[in-house]
């Protein structure tokens, strides 16, 4: 593929629109947990990768009505090993502390790949990048690649005149047609809102108590299995059973569970790529026993793709092409998903080991950072619950993205060993 001038798609100019217009950066995580062959060589070779890979890119704000568009580059990451080692128990900590590197899609660092030794001779690497630049299949993709130091960034170039135009008339016509389509379509009803008597202060800048743990995999297959459901029900069941833990629904509500779905193709080069559907599920206290309601209700969700695009995602091409008032305007009307469980799968070998000898399990998260804590509580969201599998474990990351049912990390660690009791799964700490 030759020299391109890449525009950021919808799905990208979301995260942008977080990010630079509404102040709510999205921030994706990895972390390892590998064995002492990942050193100070190690990992400075694996940065050198990245940088030269498809994870290294900014973008370039473009004024209206053009699309913002991509500039490969080598500055836009940066990478330390820390010389000091800690302890296992200092693990979450350490892995929270990568959160704050000022990550920028604009300015850079749009990534940051650190990594220290732990007192017990293991090596702990975290990879922080601003959701703009990937999504969790592009941030797999990517670092695979960089692992097999295969990397292959198009370069990018300067858009012409012409090329300006053509983007622009197609920006407008594709804004039309959503904004047909949303008007047709009728607009997505919000979920419930909990009371909220007790906000946090406006001044208190938080980051979303999260929380990450391992299971065995086959304990958490045959729990799935007794119940008659899949490992990929059996994970919705938990973050919807955490989220009614909280106290966010009840026995006798239909909780929304967005469900994300990958459509990134082979050499698909896209930062953002995936769609959500969303599962409509009657809280019962009998999916402890029988999956097979959330079953019917995702199988239900999942075949509603075929219809194309929903409301919410018209109104994003939509925003593409409208100025950042009305972004703000738009988005105070808004809620953020009630739940949302994100399956990653069985990960690849080369990703979960990044090339080193042995794959470890691998924590991988999506938080908005440095978020005002009344902002977070507007945007009405509740639990968000990312599964990966590597390592003979599956690696659960729960996180809270509602300030006031679930405050604390302490608060949410009570309500996720409360639920994975009543599976009856032992659950060890990751982070």
């Amino acid at each position: 593929m030759g020299a391109a001038a890449y525009r950021l798609t919808a799905d990208d100019n979301l995260f942008v629109v977080m990010e630079h217009v509404l102040d709510i950066p999205v921030i994706n995580q990895c972390v390892w947990r590998l064995g002492p062959d990942v050193d100070e060589t190690f990992v400075a070779a694996l940065a050198d990768s990245l940088r030269r890979g498809r994870l290294s890119r900014l973008v370039i704000r473009r004024r209206l009505p053009i699309r913002d568009r991509w500039i490969h580059t080598s500055n836009a990451g940066i990478h330390r090993f820390d010389t000091v080692p800690i302890s296992p128990e200092s693990a979450d900590s350490w892995a929270t502390a990568q959160l704050d590197a000022n990550i920028n899609s604009a300015t850079g660092p749009a990534w940051s790949l650190t990594a220290a030794r732990t007192t017990d001779g293991n090596t702990l690497v975290s990879l922080v990048i601003s959701h703009v630049v990937g999504d969790g299949g592009a941030v797999v993709t990517g670092v695979s690649e960089a692992a097999r130091h295969a990397t292959t960034a198009t370069p990018t170039v300067s858009p012409s005149f012409i090329d300006d135009l053509r983007d622009s008339a197609d920006l407008l016509r594709s804004a039309a047609r959503a904004a047909v389509r949303v008007v047709r379509g009728g607009a997505a009803s919000a979920p419930s809102v909990p009371d909220r008597s007790n906000p946090p202060t406006a001044d208190a800048t938080i980051s979303p108590a999260s929380i990450a743990i391992t299971i065995d995999a086959a304990s958490f297959d045959a729990a799935a299995a007794s119940a008659g459901g899949t490992p990929n029900t059996l994970f919705s069941a938990i973050t919807l059973g955490i989220l009614a833990g909280a106290g966010r629904v009840k026995p006798g509500d239909i909780a929304s569970l967005s469900l994300p779905v990958s459509t990134r193709a082979v050499d698909d080069q896209r930062a953002n790529s995936t769609t959500s559907v969303v599962a409509e599920i009657t809280v019962t206290d009998d999916r402890y026993t029988d999956l097979s309601d959330i079953r019917r209700a995702s199988k239900a969700a999942f075949a509603g793709l075929a219809d194309g695009p929903d409301a919410m995602a018209q109104l994003v091409v939509l925003a593409q092409a409208l100025p950042d008032i009305a972004i703000r305007r738009l988005a105070a009307s808004m809620n953020t998903p009630q739940c949302i469980a994100s399956n990653l799968g069985d990960l690849d070998p080369t990703f979960a080991s990044l090339g080193s000898r042995l794959p470890g399990p691998v924590a991988m998260r999506s938080l908005p950072v440095g978020v005002p804590a009344d902002k977070l509580v507007a945007m009405r969201g509740g639990i968000s619950a990312w599964l990966s599998r590597s390592a003979g474990v599956v690696t659960l990351c729960i996180g809270s993205l509602d300030p006031v049912s679930v405050p604390t990390t302490d608060v949410l660690r009570q309500l996720v060993n409360a639920e994975l009791d009543r599976w009856g799964l032992n659950p060890a700490p990751w982070l």
